[in-house]
């Protein structure tokens, strides 16, 4: 009887351990609620396009790092971009981290060579524009 009663115990242990792990890990939320693009466009040609892979660059990098919300301008003085990015406080580093990259597929992949544009996500947004905001 001792024997039954210690492994139904070990047994509910392992599923609770097993639960645990599998609420612990979640991938972040990447619908898209909002997706805008600024009506004027940039040559690849233009120092602005410099600009704007820095200020995209630079926000998916550094807003995992920096509380998750992080606001950023190109050190370009020619032609500035300003960019801003946050995440879902309740995400861990690398899901922020993966967040910030389906962030900016989703801004280069609907808004290519636009001199502004801004997508928000379910558990993360990031934007730029040719203008401080």
């Amino acid at each position: 009887m001792a024997i039954v009663q210690s492994f139904n115990m070990m047994s509910i242990a392992l599923l609770i351990g097993l639960s645990l792990l599998l609420v612990a890990k979640s991938d972040p939320n990447t619908s898209v609620n909002l997706i805008v693009c600024n009506g004027n466009s940039y040559a690849q040609s233009d120092a602005y396009a410099n600009s704007v892979a820095y200020v995209l660059a630079d926000i998916m990098n550094v807003t995992p790092n920096h509380g998750y919300d992080y606001k950023t301008q190109s050190p370009y003085a020619q032609a500035v971009s300003y960019g801003h990015a946050t995440c879902n406080t309740a995400l861990n580093y690398n899901d922020c981290a993966d967040c910030m990259i389906a962030a900016r597929s989703a801004v280069t992949n609907n808004c290519l060579d636009k001199v502004g544009a801004q997508v928000s996500m379910v558990d993360c947004s990031m934007r730029y524009e040719n203008y401080s905001f």
